[in-house]
């Protein structure tokens, strides 16, 4: 399969000379929606133990979480907020899913200008002084890296999504 990737280039263009900074704030926005969750099945797995669910109950999530699958991914489709967002909080954080574990270091919010103004304006951690200053190279790293870990369980995927 071949993908264009990231480049820093187009990461360098998108910050325009600025470095980018990021601190979670736990204002939960990232988890709010509408939008779209991923998650592989180990994944799932990991839900059901962390949350120490039976056999039926688990069962029962599934039915609640799952609304639709791709290759490599299901995918549960949030209309307000992610079904663990608890008072902006995430009830499964330790065991939360590669892109909620990744964010805000995906390759949407780096391709363009107006994607970042997006997730500036969004996530107020964003951009904020409170974190460690990264240049585009840095970035980049990162979001590529979230890049390879998303696409790898596609790997077989005639159309392989991104975030």
């Amino acid at each position: 399969m071949s993908r264009m990737r990231i480049t820093e280039d187009r990461v360098a263009r998108t910050l325009e000379g600025q470095s980018f900074d990021f601190k979670c704030t736990g204002c939960g926005n990232c988890c709010k929606g509408p939008g779209d969750v991923y998650f592989t099945e180990s994944e799932l797995k990991a839900l059901k133990e962390y949350l120490n669910l039976s056999a039926w109950s688990f069962s029962r999530l599934k039915k609640k979480l799952i609304q639709d699958t791709i290759p490599g991914y299901y995918v549960h489709r949030s209309g307000d907020a992610c079904l663990f967002l608890e008072d902006n909080r995430c009830a499964v954080y330790p065991v939360r899913p590669l892109q909620c574990r990744t964010f805000p270091f995906w390759p949407s919010n780096f391709n363009s200008k107006s994607n970042f103004r997006h997730l500036k304006k969004d996530c107020p951690g964003s951009m904020s002084g409170l974190g460690a200053a990264l240049d585009a190279a840095r970035v980049t790293a990162r979001v590529q890296k979230t890049e390879a870990a998303f696409l790898q369980p596609q790997k077989d995927a005639d159309d392989p999504i991104m975030l």
